[in-house]
């Protein structure tokens, strides 16, 4: 890593240098303006430490000509100033410069500043420029660092099939769009499948992803993202392409073909029971399940087996039909809510579907998009998904809580944890809260009134409502006792 630093103290030179040298940088010591661009010009460097007094060139900012160079845009600046000069450091701050040290600076400092912004370029540079998830290197190093380790991990190769022939149809933009829901909907899977341990999602580029985790979460994983893939990716289509299931291209030689919709090949290989050296390595093995995979009509997930202990040659390569891979994805779970809202009659599958799709866009929780679209009224969801957990829905809209049970807690109490206490007896308080399942806030709030409490349903939206309506009594009130 070689290091540029530009000052004309040369007691500060030599101190920076003789410190960054001791981690290991290969420092540049330059003294005048007209020799940093110079050096810049012609060296690579990794980072840039400028002091404010050679800042000035020109009437203009040093750090401006180094941003007008192509070659210099990644490259981290990180300016020294004295601290009477920071009004003048944020004149300039619209330059370019990324962190800045104020002298004098201890050693740790400026150690930890460098190493911090060389990885944060390192990482801006590695991410792909459409989704910004981390691309090819950083892929490549996280895998090293689990081999080095010996640790135990799967890597899952997603490839989205028939992309080019919608993006042929439905144009570039509509393409990217694609590509940055289906990111959306990795980290959002892999955030609720991979209970423990870290994990990474990645993007090569176009539409080439990759997963690593833990091979306990893998096929999870695989199965619960090819779910939603499906589900979400005819909405792209327009009605008739989605009625047909197809859609109508010009191949290369000039003739009209029928191309099927989008789906998602997912190929993964795993170290349980074979050594791997190298991500390239993995992704031979990748491919050679990947090819198979695309030879076959709409998404599937295969583990490549050919390295585990085997009986039958069959058990090597096999896939699943997709009405029995759904059953097994979902056996032993409860329904989803968008299901359960069905079932009850209570909206179709058109709407779930956008639902589904907004979720993705926006964040929020599928009830309330649901709501928000008027597809639903919060009443009805709220006793939904009350008869879903088997509890009583508290609608906080229709009935308020008595004042002394309210004083069982404190605003920031209720606030914090979103619950409200509805109504009390001699040794129970029943208690309304976004998820009464959660057995650890049921203790929680038992712990705080000493009560034995009875959870009950109260959707987010009214207890957040509630709360703020009533928190200028509320306070007073704790004030006054």
């Amino acid at each position: 890593m070689r290091i540029l630093v530009a000052d004309k103290d040369r007691e500060v030179l030599s101190l920076v240098s003789t410190r960054l040298e001791a981690r290991g940088y290969e420092v540049v010591e330059v003294t005048d303006k007209e020799d940093v661009l110079r050096y810049l010009d012609t060296e690579p460097v990794d980072l840039i430490l400028l002091s404010t007094e050679v800042d000035r060139y020109g009437g203009t900012y040093l750090i401006e000509h180094i941003r007008h160079r192509p070659h210099l845009t990644t490259v981290p600046v990180i300016m020294m100033t004295e601290k009477d000069h920071l009004a003048e450091l944020m004149v300039g701050q619209d330059c370019g410069f990324d962190d800045f040290l104020i002298k004098p600076f201890d050693a740790f400092t400026l150690q930890l500043r460098v190493a911090i912004n060389i990885r944060r370029a390192r990482d801006r540079v590695d991410a792909n420029a459409l989704t910004h998830l981390p691309g090819n290197h950083a892929i490549g190093r996280y895998v090293q660092r689990k081999i080095e380790k010996g640790e135990k991990f799967s890597v899952l190769y997603l490839d989205i099939n028939h992309f080019k022939a919608f993006n042929d149809v439905y144009g570039f933009q509509k393409g990217d769009d694609v590509i940055r829901h289906t990111a959306r909907i990795l980290v959002a899977t892999a955030r609720t499948t991979v209970k423990e341990g870290e994990y990474l999602i990645g993007h090569i580029g176009g539409d080439d992803f990759v997963a690593v985790m833990h091979p306990d979460y893998e096929e999870t994983f695989a199965r619960a993202f090819l779910d939603e893939f499906d589900r979400i990716i005819s909405t792209y289509y327009h009605e008739d392409d989605q009625k047909r299931g197809y859609v109508r291209v010009t191949n290369r030689r000039g003739k009209r073909e029928n191309i099927a919709l989008m789906s998602c090949s997912v190929a993964a290989c795993n170290n349980l029971y074979r050594t791997y050296i190298s991500l390239a390595e993995i992704a031979q093995d990748a491919a050679q399940v990947k090819s198979f995979l695309k030879s076959q009509p709409g998404s599937h997930y295969l583990r490549d087996r050919r390295s585990e202990p085997i009986r039958h040659l069959e058990q090597a390569v096999s896939i699943l039909a997709p009405e029995m891979e759904k059953a097994k994805a979902k056996k032993d779970t409860s329904e989803p809510l968008g299901q359960t809202l069905i079932a009850e009659g209570l909206i179709t599958e058109d709407q779930l579907t956008l639902a589904l799709k907004k979720q993705f866009e926006t964040g929020k929780k599928l009830g309330q998009i649901l709501v928000n679209m008027k597809a639903l009224k919060s009443e009805d969801l709220g006793a939904a998904l009350a008869k879903k957990w088997s509890v009583e829905y508290h609608n906080l809209n229709l009935k308020e809580p008595p004042r002394d049970v309210l004083r069982l807690f404190t605003l920031d109490f209720m606030k914090s944890r979103r619950v409200v206490p509805v109504e009390a007896s001699a040794d129970t308080v029943k208690v309304a809260m976004c998820d009464p399942q959660n057995a650890a806030l049921v203790e929680d709030v038992a712990k705080m009134s000493g009560f034995k409490i009875e959870p009950c349903f109260g959707l987010e939206s009214e207890i957040d409502e509630y709360l703020e309506k009533c928190s200028p009594e509320l306070l007073q009130e704790e004030k006054a006792g």
